[in-house]
């Protein structure tokens, strides 16, 4: 696995970025690209950047197959001083088995290792990203939770640098697959949105697992797109429901189109674009009566059934650790006859049971206010602002 690690360096808002750059390094600390942090528009990948893919590619050999990238979500340190391994996705979902046990890992899934950690194999590419700061980072821009400044701050600047990567691997002609969970969802999103129109693409196929990618913003940045995305949703997602939906107020004003997500409210209207709601009964029938591409049966499932993660009773990471739903994001990502048209000649159950699902493109996406003064005083308008101390 080609491993590089996106460090974006602490400097409040947008607005008080200045000439503070942030750095692209490979899992040796070297660095392949720095990134301006107020240029916020496609930046073309640095010549060190393009020769270290360039040089892993050209190790897998000529037969290799599509190139897998990962993207993880959100509580994610990977340049952490303290190397705790809850923050560092390398020895978590980007981990190779037994540490962690096999179904906290990805690796498996993409055909980088067997279950067991053996087999190694280089198919991906495990694009890291800091998703979580201190209180005191956070509140320095602007946000009264660490989630707002990950959303609308760190998750864009990361955008920046897998777009880079993107660029890099459509240069070498690679045939690209991505997988993305939770916050890696709007990673991605806002990398294809940067590549739009500026360079090739060159995605083939996307899965996109419990996606915190608000559906405004997935519908703007994928509409007319030519790659796959296959968008498993769940209705049962409490972290979604109840965090990812509602912890962005009033920047995503709550109960409004713009606070939905992809992987609680779906998309609609994009014909490459499959939402899959793990917990609508038909689709779970229709996947267990083998109707799928290649006729294979998967057993479907919508909430965890071991406490193997330590937070698996929200049903937020059972689309990659339950062994059904494992089976077939392995199969989504690999197998050749799965794709969207396929899936839609055997009249498969897609959508998902929500209000504002299929309207998303005629909302508008809201501007994120640039300022730390801006957004302090707009969530104080919103009352969901809390002065710390006492004056």
């Amino acid at each position: 696995m080609l491993k590089l690690i996106y460090d974006p360096v602490a400097r409040g808002a947008p607005s008080q970025y200045g000439s503070a750059e942030d750095t692209l390094t490979d899992g040796a600390g070297s660095v392949l690209q720095r990134f301006r942090k107020a240029d916020q528009d496609f930046a073309a990948p640095d010549a060190p950047l393009s020769d270290a893919v360039r040089a892993w590619l050209a190790a897998r050999g000529p037969n290799a197959g599509p190139v897998i990238v990962l993207v993880h979500g959100y509580q994610y340190n990977p340049v952490s001083a303290d190397g705790l391994a809850h923050d560092t996705p390398f020895q978590l979902v980007y981990g190779v088995p037994p540490t962690p046990v096999a179904s906290l890992s990805w690796l498996p899934l993409v055909g980088e290792c067997s279950e067991v950690g053996a087999a190694l194999a280089d198919t991906a590419i495990g694009f890291a990203y800091r998703s979580e700061a201190p209180l005191g980072e956070v509140s320095r821009a602007g946000w009264t939770n660490s989630y707002q400044y990950a959303v609308f701050d760190l998750a864009p600047l990361a955008a920046r640098a897998l777009a880079a990567l993107l660029s890099c691997l459509a240069e070498q002609g690679a045939t690209v697959r991505v997988l993305a969970h939770s916050l890696g969802t709007r990673t991605f999103a806002q990398a294809i949105r940067l590549l739009r129109a500026r360079v090739p693409i060159p995605v083939e196929r996307a899965v996109l697992l419990h996606g915190a990618e608000f559906s405004v913003d997935a519908g703007a940045a994928f509409r007319g797109c030519d790659f796959d995305v296959f968008n498993i949703a769940n209705r049962k997602d409490a972290v979604l429901r109840i965090g990812a939906s509602q912890l962005c107020h009033p920047m995503r004003a709550n109960g409004s189109a713009s606070a939905c997500v992809i992987g609680f409210d779906g998309l609609g209207g994009n014909p490459r674009w499959l939402d899959l709601q793990a917990d609508r009964p038909d689709l779970v029938a229709w996947f267990a009566a083998g109707n799928a591409p290649g006729g294979r049966a998967y057993r479907l499932t919508s909430q965890a059934e071991d406490e193997l993660h330590p937070a698996a009773g929200l049903d937020h990471w059972c689309c990659y650790t339950n062994a059904g739903n494992r089976e077939l994001v392995r199969d989504l990502l690999l197998e050749p006859a799965m794709t969207v048209d396929q899936f839609r000649a055997r009249h498969v159950p897609d959508g998902v049971g929500s209000p504002s699902y299929g309207q998303f493109a005629t909302f508008p996406i809201p501007p994120t206010p640039q300022t730390m003064l801006e957004r302090q005083r707009l969530l104080l308008e919103a009352g969901s602002f809390e002065v710390a101390g006492s004056g």
